[in-house]
């Protein structure tokens, strides 16, 4: 099996799917926290959408609550 996707390469606009996989989480976790405000997103159609961008913000801020919690 190959290496798991890095945020760097990806496109600078993310599925559901392909973040669910950057993040190995189900794409259900994934809309469900952009539901409630905890992941930055928009809804394209029916489908939500994620911007790189944010979706680095959201990483260095949940690295910072776990190093803090040690």
């Amino acid at each position: 099996m190959g290496d798991p996707p890095k945020l760097e390469t990806m496109p600078g606009i993310l599925k559901t799917r392909d973040l669910a996989i950057l993040l190995d989480m189900s794409p259900d976790a994934v809309n469900d926290m952009a539901r409630k405000g905890l992941l930055k997103g928009y809804k394209s159609g029916n489908q939500w959408r994620f911007r790189r961008k944010d979706v680095e913000r959201f990483l260095g801020k949940e690295q910072k609550r776990l190093t803090s919690q040690v």
